[in-house]
């Protein structure tokens, strides 16, 4: 898994490379998460689009990076995963908690 980030418009985007598989991805990606929270980030855009499978921890880290932002009055957004992503998100609902979007183009016209 390869990670990075950039701002665009009132987000901070975090782009994902690859597999989330295993325990180390989970933490390196929470760990990511932590430091945007620790430098007041409230609103987090996850770009999936080069992400081809995630596992039960990087669920917990969606979840928990959900319920952070939604204390601090800001949002967690999905972009773009495929169509496995997708599924697995709307198996265990985070498809209810949080607006997934189908591009980064429909996220840019949405904000």
């Amino acid at each position: 898994m390869d990670i990075g980030g950039r701002e665009k418009k009132n987000f901070h985007v975090i782009d994902v490379v690859g597999k989330i598989d295993r325990l180390k991805d989970s933490i390196v990606l929470k760990s990511y998460i932590n430091t945007l929270l620790e430098k007041n980030a409230s609103n987090v855009a996850l770009n999936l689009a080069q992400v081809t499978y995630l596992d039960s921890g990087a669920l917990n880290v969606l979840i928990y990076c959900h319920n952070v932002l939604k204390k601090k009055g800001g949002s967690l957004v999905l972009i773009e995963p495929n169509e496995y992503v997708r599924d697995v998100l709307e198996v265990v609902g985070l498809n209810k908690l949080v607006q997934i979007y189908s591009s980064e183009e429909e996220f840019d016209n949405a904000y």
